[in-house]
């Protein structure tokens, strides 16, 4: 019996010829906000001010998504990444993927506890993947970069891909080019979810905020929705942003995996598997 904490969504990601199945554990904006001895007393307050703000919020975005939502889900956002960090103990997945806005905001106190949690984890033999979100869009050493990162899997690889200004930059758009090139079946993990015609339907109702949307993004962000649509290594994307859960396509074969909010006890158990 898992902590009531939590609510879970399972999805398949099929790949021809991956032998085996290959668990993964997603999770998605957690919105951290954190202050400790550390902190002046306005950083203190800000990150107080912010957290109880988020708690109205992340009910708001449940009632208006028909998630669930109690008082196991008024709990702090640090107590509730370090439920998700036990979770992802127990079930020991290959990776632990975490699709972006893992702090609500790039700050000193946020920055220490998610290097110190996550370093915790790593040394615990757990292997994690991390984006940034639009919340928290700058490097953060050892976590995430703002650039193209590929990790390597047994027949597949995950491309860990920046796209929280509604596009990508020339040079990811190149790196992941190449890669695809190689032949080699590709996950893509991302924050902000991709429109294309197949999953409008499911989608359009949010507003172009929460999605790169080929009509309005720059000339690199319409490249990398083709390219996500189009090239036969790319073969999933896995995403946020929208503190809401959607299973939707980008083509028929193609799977789209938008988790909901994490800091609200969301996850996706998401199998990798062949034929």
């Amino acid at each position: 019996m898992y902590d009531v904490f939590f609510w879970f969504k399972e999805s398949k990601i099929v790949i021809p010829g991956v032998k085996g199945r290959h668990l993964f554990m997603h999770v998605s904006d957690i919105h951290l906000h954190v202050w400790d001895e550390l902190c002046s007393e306005e950083e203190k307050m800000s990150a107080i001010n912010r957290e109880n703000d988020w708690i109205r919020g992340k009910e708001n975005f449940a009632a208006s998504s028909g998630e669930p939502f109690g008082d196991a889900q008024k709990i702090r956002s640090t107590e509730a990444f370090e439920k998700i960090l036990f979770l992802a103990k127990e079930l020991n997945p290959e990776a632990l993927l975490i699709s972006g806005d893992t702090l609500n905001y790039m700050h000193p106190a946020g920055e220490r506890y998610l290097k110190r949690k996550l370093a915790e984890y790593k040394n615990n033999t757990g292997r994690f993947i991390c984006v940034p979100g639009n919340h928290d869009n700058k490097d953060l050493d050892g976590i995430w970069t703002t650039k193209l990162s590929v990790h390597e899997f047994d027949g597949f690889r995950i491309a860990a891909v920046n796209d929280t200004t509604n596009t990508v930059d020339d040079q990811t758009l190149s790196e992941l080019e190449s890669v695809c090139n190689e032949g080699v079946p590709i996950i893509i993990l991302c924050h902000i979810p991709l429109l294309t015609e197949y999953c409008k339907e499911e989608l359009i109702d949010a507003g172009r905020y929460f999605f790169v949307d080929p009509e309005s993004a720059d000339e690199t962000g319409k490249k990398f929705v083709s390219l996500a649509e189009n090239n036969s290594s790319i073969k999933a994307v896995v995403c946020g942003h929208l503190h809401k859960y959607i299973y939707c396509s980008l083509t028929p074969e193609k799977p789209q995996i938008i988790g909901s909010q994490g800091m609200a006890g969301a996850v996706d158990l998401i199998t990798v598997c062949g034929d």
